[in-house]
């Protein structure tokens, strides 16, 4: 039994039979939150709900292509890993593998005495981002009745010099608004409605602060959606007027893409994501348009992601 690559089909069938097939000819469609494919007119928004359109066309299995062989490859020092040289031309050489040629898997020795090579957990592993708390600063004019600005607190009021040494229970997260769930990126407690939301306690324990960071505004937001195939993830930046000589998108690793795009009026828009599966940083590649970013990730392996990133509680690590 093999799978069948059509899109939409997805079943096993025996090589020869005559089975029909229910798929779709067209491409999948991303658009504004609604997905579906070029060749129907049925629309969604959940990707769940996508994977169940049926197909809009019949005829006979395909079997799905292999994944390609991993080819040595030599390059120049300047990779496509840099927005700088996403455009130019890399010469490469290429050995070919004879079909006779087959992969032999190392032993695996699980005796626990050899530690000197490391486990694939071991090497997508990410050192904690350590949590610095940034308080107001000793000189710092407060009005009295000012409150405290930290995400999550509703107690802080400055009443004078002694407020500023009270304990302050906050999040030092972010909101994280999932399908219909609520909560903050820093600990694990979710409400399903707002109300609960804002009575969810804070999980850092440090001091008020009174006085708001200063604001950048040159920073903004740019909107992100994402689909994936069997074999690849493709995601699409939504930006205008991108400032090609002076951003820079880099594949940081297997597991990370770093954006930072330099937009018209001065404006930025710094991101890292931190994906939720691993990629080829060799055949992955990304396209500069007019109004967005079109990112094609090769998935290795090909195995299908639930979502695009890792939640930020599996990145951080805080002392509460």
């Amino acid at each position: 039994m093999v799978k069948c690559g059509n899109n939409g089909c997805g079943k096993e069938f025996e090589v020869g039979s005559q089975d029909e097939c229910c798929f779709h000819p067209g491409s999948a469609v991303f658009h504004e939150g609604s997905k579906g494919w070029s060749c129907c007119k049925p629309r969604v928004l959940d990707f769940d709900d996508f994977l169940k359109i049926p197909g809009c066309a019949t005829g006979s299995h395909k079997i799905a292509e292999p994944k390609p062989q991993s080819k040595p490859i030599v390059q120049s020092s300047t990779t496509n890993s840099d927005y700088a040289s996403s455009s130019s031309t890399t010469t490469t050489t290429t050995t070919k593998p004879h079909p006779s040629d087959k992969f032999t898997p190392k032993p695996i020795n699980n005796s626990g005495n050899d530690r000197s090579t490391p486990t694939l957990a071991q090497q997508f592993q990410k050192p904690p981002i350590e949590y610095v708390e940034e308080n107001d600063a000793d000189d710092a004019v407060i009005s009295i009745g000012a409150r405290c600005c930290r995400n999550g607190c509703s107690s802080g009021i400055y009443k004078d010099d002694e407020s500023r040494k009270e304990q302050c229970n906050y999040h030092p997260g972010e909101p994280v608004f999932h399908e219909g769930s609520k909560g903050w990126s820093c600990c694990k407690p979710k409400a399903a409605i707002f109300e609960e939301f804002l009575k969810i306690k804070g999980c850092k324990h440090g001091k008020h602060r009174f006085v708001p960071p200063p604001k950048d505004n040159s920073v903004v937001e740019c909107r992100h959606d994402w689909y994936q195939t069997f074999d690849s993830v493709l995601m699409t930046i939504y930006a205008k007027a991108v400032d090609k000589d002076n951003s820079k998108i880099q594949f940081l690793d297997n597991k990370t893409v770093s954006v930072d795009l330099k937009l018209a009026g001065d404006k930025m828009f710094k991101k890292v994501y931190n994906l939720a599966g691993t990629i080829n940083t060799e055949t992955s590649k990304f396209d500069v348009l007019k109004t967005k970013i079109e990112f094609k990730l090769i998935k290795d392996p090909q195995e299908s992601w639930s979502r695009l990133e890792i939640e930020e509680q599996e990145l951080y690590s805080y002392q509460v």
